[in-house]
């Protein structure tokens, strides 16, 4: 499914990109593949102002259901418009809502499209509990989708896979894994700075993240309930720091210090002695991981935080715990072997730079384009 790196796209093409994304300082994945993007080719975004409207959770279910099919016409007809305007030559989507409402746009000019799905959603449903209405219509749509669009790029070769047992052609299924961008020092720092000898008396944790997605909500009620409790116990005196959008107001342990949206995330996270990543299910790659590894600082992490970058080796790249009653004593055995910090920090950098790095991303995604832009569907 991969392809080898031999082939560009060979000229700048007009992308119409949907939705339209914030170019904000992240590493999360649909802005960073915007910015990939645009380094070698004009891109238009397409906003999508619907969204916060149809897909908040917080609204009722199905006036939300009802107004979809509006939704979808309005963004086609939005997308249709833009993308006659400025000559566009492929379509760009992100989730299969807008690859729906992209693929529409598609194939009324007669132009190319790619979708770039997060998860294979048999996975995610599976992975979240998901009843069978949602898990066989999410279903059907992607199959859809994946059998209509000249590429489908999934973040694994799980997701991958899952999509080609679900009947979408092997030959448009590409993986282009989530990625990020090495700090410029940090071939530089893990090698420079020394470990204590010893944990600092008051040693401090990170988590972050977006905590409208559900599973980071669950991992930040197991910190508060279960591990900051039984950290205490056992005789931990740090602080917990929790970063991130939309975090819920409620009271926390006392070791737990909100800290907000944070601008600048390298510096919270070179901020703290360890990071810690209790998410429990999912799907997918946590971008979270790839950014404490590629910053040089130690990481706890959970068996399925660990999965999403198979060549993780507990003890050489982060420290994994197998379960929720051991992560405690993973996140003190890791404050406890200080002295390994340097080796591990610098295995975890040269990890993310041979696997999940901007440079080896971004040649695949041009291969993609190429495949797309030759596809005859």
């Amino acid at each position: 499914m991969a392809l080898d790196g031999r082939f560009r796209v060979g000229f700048v093409m007009r992308i119409l990109f949907v939705p339209e994304v914030e170019l904000v300082a992240t590493s999360e994945r649909t802005p960073s593949l915007y910015r990939m993007l645009m380094e070698d080719h004009e891109v238009i975004g397409l906003r999508s102002p619907m969204d916060r409207i149809v897909f908040d959770p917080s609204r009722a279910t199905w006036p939300r259901y009802l107004l979809y099919p509006l939704y979808i016409l309005v963004l086609a007809l939005q997308g249709a418009r833009v993308a006659r305007r400025h000559h566009v030559d492929l379509v760009f989507c992100e989730t299969a809502h807008h690859a729906l409402a992209g693929l529409i746009v598609a194939k009324a000019l007669r132009i190319h499209g790619v979708w770039d799905s997060h998860t294979n959603i048999e996975l995610l449903a599976t992975s979240l509990g998901k009843g069978p209405v949602f898990s066989v219509l999410s279903a059907a749509l992607e199959r859809f989708l994946g059998s209509h669009v000249d590429a489908v790029i999934t973040p694994t070769e799980r997701d991958a896979f899952g999509y080609v047992q679900m009947g979408v052609p092997r030959s448009k299924v590409h993986v282009v894994r989530t990625f990020v961008k090495l700090p410029d020092d940090s071939r530089i720092a893990p090698a420079t700075r020394e470990p204590p000898a010893r944990p600092s008396a008051s040693p401090i944790l990170l988590f972050f993240g977006s905590f409208k997605y559900a599973p980071n909500r669950e991992a930040l009620e197991y910190i508060d309930r279960v591990l900051a409790p039984s950290l205490e116990k056992k005789g931990f005196h740090g602080e917990i720091r929790i970063a991130g959008r939309d975090i819920p107001g409620f009271a926390f342990h006392p070791s737990i210090r909100v800290l907000g949206f944070v601008p600048h995330l390298l510096e919270a996270i070179r901020s703290a002695d360890l990071c810690i990543v209790p998410v429990w299910h999912g799907a997918g790659v946590l971008t979270k991981v790839l950014d404490c590894m590629a910053a040089g600082v130690p990481t706890v992490l959970s068996p399925f935080a660990a999965d999403g970058v198979p060549e993780v080796r507990d003890g050489v790249h982060a420290y994994v715990a197998r379960d929720q009653e051991r992560f405690p004593d993973r996140v003190l055995e890791a404050l406890r072997s200080a002295s390994q910090w340097r080796g591990i920090a610098s295995a975890a950098r040269e990890l993310i730079e041979t696997h999940y790095s901007w440079e080896s991303q971004k040649r695949r995604l041009e291969d993609v384009l190429r495949v797309a832009m030759t596809s005859r569907e």
